[in-house]
């Protein structure tokens, strides 16, 4: 009797569902079919791509970054000192985007057209360097506007200008502000590895100059360019690749409505077109006969 008043136990066991049936092989799946699909999105882009596409792309991932803050400058230009050309100098071997590896540009082609080509690539390529440059250290983006980049007749004209709070040279001086030589020293890292000859012009405003007897604005604008000129060279541009240095005065204002404003206040580096070059050696050559 008491077996039969016993309570009946019964034990159901629940089984667990087959792993198959969850949700993570399915997150991994679609991490799957999207690196697949990135890589045959960029197969197709190499296959369309031109050969100066490709180049662009290969330097881009194989450079990195232009510059970091220390590479034209450093705590001391920050603090109001200036910077030594020992520390520029070390700074020149590092590259950064729009050159690739090499620091050296491929051996130019004979033809016209395609040297014409090459000569465009090399100005964007030294465009782009420079205002990458700008954007990467917090002390040259205040400058910003000092540095203008333009398409001449002549070739690729580089201006550093003055701005109303930051100067090029001191007052009245030919000698470079911190600002001036930090700025100096971005730009022949990228002049270094252009193989243009360039011509320096310094530029005044109209305001007279009175420091000292015999001495004006046209004196003034050509020690200016000529000490643009000694820095360069000090920071490793070759002698012989700067062919004209020219003052210029007040007479070609970067302001024109406004002779006295300081942005006429200036610097301006040209680098020669390949096609001015021939030019000016084929009339040279005519005049010899």
């Amino acid at each position: 009797m008491a077996d039969q008043n016993r309570p009946i136990v019964v034990k159901r066991v629940k089984k667990g569902a087959h792993g198959a049936h969850g949700g993570s092989w399915k997150v991994a799946y679609a991490d799957f079919m999207t690196a697949m699909m990135a890589f045959f999105l960029l197969m197709w882009i190499l296959q369309t791509a031109t050969k100066e596409q490709k180049a662009g792309i290969a330097q881009y991932f194989t450079t990195g970054t232009i510059m970091d803050s220390s590479t034209v400058g450093g705590e001391t230009i920050l603090t109001g000192g200036m910077e030594t050309l020992e520390t520029t100098e070390a700074a020149q071997a590092m590259p950064f985007a729009g050159f690739d590896g090499s620091n050296e540009f491929p051996e130019l082609s004979p033809q016209r057209e395609r040297l014409l080509q090459q000569e465009k690539d090399m100005f964007d390529r030294a465009r782009i360097a420079l205002e990458e440059a700008m954007q990467s250290d917090p002390a040259l983006m205040e400058l910003n506007d000092s540095l203008v980049i333009s398409q001449t007749k002549e070739g690729m004209q580089i201006q550093l200008i003055d701005l109303l709070n930051h100067s090029i040279f001191r007052s009245g001086s030919d000698e470079l502000t911190p600002n001036g030589f930090r700025l100096t020293g971005m730009l022949a890292r990228v002049l270094q590895k252009m193989p243009h000859s360039m011509v320096i012009e310094g530029h005044t405003d109209a305001v007279p100059y009175t420091g000292k007897k015999d001495y004006s604005n046209w004196e003034l604008s050509s020690d200016r360019a000529l000490a643009f000129r000694r820095t360069l060279i000090k920071l490793g541009i070759k002698e012989n690749k700067i062919t004209r240095v020219i003052g210029k005065s007040s007479t070609e204002p970067y302001v024109k409505s406004d002779p006295k404003a300081p942005q006429n206040r200036r610097i301006s580096v040209t680098l020669v077109s390949f096609a001015l070059q021939e030019e000016e050696k084929k009339e040279e050559k005519a005049k010899n006969k």
